[in-house]
């Protein structure tokens, strides 16, 4: 009977362990699409400031906020890197 408690008890824990994974997920998906939101308003605002700037416009802005990307998510690795 012990053996069946442990393995429920087990069980539970390992289960609000993925519940709350999943919560706090699910709030930073939201997190992301509205400063996803944010940040393609202020491009569209950007892009209708320079008229005529067309598709390249599309492709430099891409590659811009690839690369500020890149470099946050190494930094905030190194920042939370734990050993």
């Amino acid at each position: 009977m012990s053996r069946a408690r442990h393995h429920i008890s087990s069980f539970k824990k390992e289960f609000n362990k993925h519940i709350i994974t999943f919560i706090t997920g699910a709030f930073a998906f939201v997190a992301a699409l509205l400063w996803r939101d944010a940040i393609q308003k202020s491009l569209v605002q950007i892009k209708d400031t320079i008229p005529n700037i067309g598709i390249l416009a599309d492709y430099l802005i891409a590659l811009v906020i690839t690369i500020i990307a890149v470099i946050a998510i190494v930094l905030i690795s190194k920042i939370l890197k734990t050993e």
